[in-house]
């Protein structure tokens, strides 16, 4: 009888517990097929062997036709230039190539012999250098050996080019090394210098900002950042071919006194904080120091500073623009712009806030003006009306805050009768403090679309829930082409956890 006929087919899948009689009638119906399962497992043990079989002739045959097929690898016959041009294409482009056997240059060199020679042929390959900090108190003499013969063999391939070096060293607790690689083997390559990054805090960062214009007659940027006292070691900010200056100084230093060649940066980040001393603090810039920084620098480009120093004295009210007719990007921190000090006309990026983030905002059309605002750099009521009265370009504009509360008012400043910013197409808000509601939102962007320039894009992130859809009332705005993004996330309220601080309590006996 075939299974498929069982008269036990309906207790199948079932708790039913048969009689001893159907024990024995079940066990009589599984005999024969059992037999025909191990039969088809015999089978399938035989076509496992001859199948294993097989893939040993197969492996045995591929062998040899990838080799011959690795003979005429389009790889092998590409022309070095086009070589050349995949190597370079692999370099890192946010840093200096790092000294990792996994990263390119060295990488290229690990593939074949004609890889080697050729990457090792071509300075340019090995024209920058990450040299991260060691610590030489516990790495072993072999590891020390075989980074400073690295560092020695990279340097001498990148021969004759211009260099970029970025160098970190830290204070070890057992510094114990008298000398370190990069200190012995800079000097060598020091005339070939353009771009150096130092950043660290140990005994090797003076002797390298000893080093003057005869030493480094190519250098064009510099990056320090450190809290070693360099008042006495000023060499390196005095050399005349400067164009790009970053300095992030943790010690009583005022970027003033460091003779500087101001007039030639096109370039310039300032984050030099003050140390507080028994007469009080010392370094930083305050208000008038940035002024006068920005003063001494008609070529600048670029621009991140920030105000360190508080001052009882501000500008004077006659106080004559400094004119910075050159200026595309300028990221502020703790300065509050309440007149039109800075003479900039073609400013493109603007940046009250967080310096330390550098990424760009969206690209404004010629003219226009992107800007990013944190409310908490300001204290007066009418912070944000003064700010949007000097810079009536602004055509994308980001109000960001975490506690600083963004209000009607403020919205109600881009709407009529006020109309600032009539340019303005990007509106983004995030602040979890924003207290204008979902129809100030709404009103808000009926007005902005009846204005000559139209909004285009809207987004704003509410830390509460949605009061009323608003979207249906903007279907016609976004079937013309306006972007609308509303995100709401309301503040999640205290949950019962039973496990809560029970992995802080020990119960070991």
């Amino acid at each position: 009888m075939s299974l498929a006929d069982s008269p036990f087919i309906n207790r199948l899948h079932t708790n039913y517990v048969p009689l001893d009689s159907e024990v024995l009638e079940i066990r009589s119906l599984l005999v024969d097929p059992a037999n025909e399962l191990a039969r088809l497992d015999a089978q399938i043990k035989e076509a496992e062997i001859a199948l294993d079989q097989l893939k040993k002739q197969r492996a045995l045959l591929k062998l040899p036709i990838d080799a011959h097929l690795a003979l005429i690898s389009p790889m092998r016959r590409i022309p070095q230039d086009v070589l050349l041009e995949i190597f370079f294409s692999c370099l890192p482009t946010e840093h200096n190539a790092l000294v990792d056997p996994a990263e390119a240059p060295l990488v290229l060199g690990r593939i074949c012999r004609h890889w080697r020679e050729v990457a090792y042929s071509v300075p340019m390959l090995w024209s920058s250098i990450h040299i991260p900090s060691l610590d030489y108190s516990t790495a072993s003499q072999n590891i020390l050996s075989s980074f400073e013969r690295t560092v020695k063999a990279w340097l001498e391939r990148s021969a004759p080019c211009p260099l970029s070096i970025s160098f970190f060293d830290k204070i070890h607790p057992r510094d114990i090394l008298k000398e370190n690689p990069l200190e012995i083997q800079l000097p060598a390559v020091s005339r070939r210098l353009r771009h150096l990054a130092l950043a660290g805090h140990s005994k090797f960062i003076p002797p390298l900002l000893r080093l003057g214009a005869a030493d480094l007659p190519l250098l064009r940027r510099l990056r320090i950042r450190t809290t070693i006292d360099i008042t006495d070691f000023t060499n390196v900010f005095q050399i005349p071919t400067l164009e790009d200056v970053a300095l992030a100084i943790f010690t009583p230093v005022n970027p003033l006194s460091l003779g500087l060649p101001w007039s030639q940066l096109t370039r310039l980040c300032l984050n030099c904080f003050p140390v507080w001393t028994e007469n009080g603090s010392a370094g930083g810039l305050d208000v008038r120091g940035v002024s006068d920084v920005l003063r001494m620098c008609p070529n600048l480009v670029h621009c991140e500073i920030r105000v360190t120093r508080e001052s009882d004295e501000g500008l004077p009210p006659d106080t004559p623009p400094i004119s910075l007719p050159h200026l595309d990007t300028l990221f502020l921190s703790n300065w509050n712009l309440r007149s039109r000090i800075l003479a900039v006309p073609n400013l493109r990026f603007l940046r009250i806030g967080d310096v330390y983030s550098r990424k760009a905002s969206t690209l404004p059309p010629n003219g226009c003006l992107s800007a990013d605002i944190d409310p908490n750099q300001f204290t007066s009521p009418d912070w944000l009306r003064s700010l949007l009265y000097l810079f009536p370009t602004i055509s994308h504009l980001r109000l960001s805050s975490v506690t600083q509360a963004i209000s009607p008012d403020d919205l109600a400043l881009f709407c009529p009768p006020h109309n600032l910013c009539p340019m303005l197409t990007h509106f983004t808000t995030h602040s979890p403090a924003a207290e204008f509601s979902d129809a100030a939102v709404l009103a808000f962007i009926q007005a902005r679309m009846a204005m000559p320039t139209p909004l285009q894009q809207f987004r704003a992130h509410f830390q509460r829930p949605m009061e009323i859809d608003i979207v249906p009332e903007l279907h016609s705005f976004i079937a013309d082409g306006l972007e609308v993004a509303l995100e709401y996330s309301p503040s999640s309220e205290w949950v019962f956890d039973s496990r809560s601080g029970l992995h802080d309590i020990d119960f070991s006996d």
